[in-house]
Order: C-alpha cells, then sequence, then structure tokens
C-alpha cells in the first residue's frame, strides 16, 4: 500500500495524538479504573491500543526501519508504565510492558505487510 504524502501525513498526526493520548492516559487516575478487575479488558486495551500504535508509527514513517519503530513504542510503553506510578499510584506493572511490547511488535509487522 503506497500512501500520498497528505496520507501519510494525516497517519503521523494520527501517530501523535494516540502517542499524547498515552501519557494522558498514565496521568489520569480514572483511567486506570476503567478495566480494574476486568484482567481480559485490561490486557486488550493494553495489547490493542500499543498494536494501533506501532501500526500508524510504522505506516507514517515508511523509510523508519520496522524494528527500530517497535522497539522505540516498546521504551515509549516502559516509560508509560513508569509514569502510571505517579498518575495511578500503583508500583510497576511489568506484566503491562510484556503485553504493550507483544502489541507494539504485532502492529509494527502488521504495518510493515501494508507498506
Amino acid at each position: 500500500m503506497s500512501m500520498t504524502t497528505r496520507q501519510r501525513h494525516i497517519v503521523l498526526a494520527c501517530a501523535v495524538a494516540m502517542t499524547l493520548i498515552q501519557v494522558w492516559a498514565a496521568w489520569e487516575p480514572s483511567v486506570g479504573q476503567f478495566a480494574a478487575g476486568r484482567l481480559h479488558l485490561h490486557a486488550a486495551l493494553h495489547f490493542g491500543s500499543y498494536a494501533l500504535l506501532a501500526l500508524a508509527w510504522t505506516c507514517g514513517l515508511p523509510e523508519a526501519p520496522v524494528m527500530a519503530i517497535a522497539f522505540a513504542v516498546i521504551a515509549f510503553g516502559f516509560g508509560q508504565e513508569a509514569l502510571e506510578m505517579i498518575g495511578h499510584a500503583h508500583r510497576f506493572e511489568r506484566h503491562d510492558v510484556l503485553i504493550d511490547a507483544a502489541g507494539a511488535v504485532a502492529g509494527a509487522l502488521i504495518g510493515r505487510l501494508l507498506r
């Protein structure tokens, strides 16, 4: 799938917006309560949001190496979980980072197929 410059800019704007939403979600305590007690929903939200994030960055930056984008999104996931320690007042959740990483790799690989 070859995108026009305009389409790529729209996808990049979406990637930036999703990144900012992730930062806000890490800081806002009420977001952490949305899926509290519902493990499957919690995991699906983490996996899906990081898959979409990596997909958007991969499609928006077609010249960037796919694995570099995946690693950057994974690193962002570590940072987001660290920010949640303050915003949601809980300890570091390793399982969330692993789910985020799996979503990031899946999204980046799907993005590679769509390039």
